[in-house]
């Protein structure tokens, strides 16, 4: 599982889908390990939902609970130190 830097500044448009991107893959790798020890494809897909919304929930409350304290509310404000030089406008 591997994850790919971020290629985009915190303002460009198609960071979030490009977010979206990277980690479907990984995310894709998660449930079909489970589906090779037992566990059911939509069983997975739910579990994974719901320990989503836990860590939301989590993240949400104490933001001292992430390494680089980004919050990740969608709606809040970008982190700035994500918008460095090289990457793409």
């Amino acid at each position: 599982m591997t994850i790919e830097a971020a290629k985009h500044r915190v303002s460009h448009p198609d960071r979030d889908l490009a977010c979206q991107e990277t980690v479907e893959g990984a995310m894709q790798d998660i449930i079909a390990d489970a589906t090779t020890k037992g566990w059911g494809t939509m069983e997975t897909i739910n579990a994974m939902e719901e320990v989503l919304r836990n860590l939301r929930l989590a993240y949400a409350e104490d933001l001292d609970l992430t390494k680089d304290k980004a919050n990740i509310n969608a709606s809040s404000e970008p982190d700035p130190s994500n918008d460095w030089p090289a990457a793409e406008p």
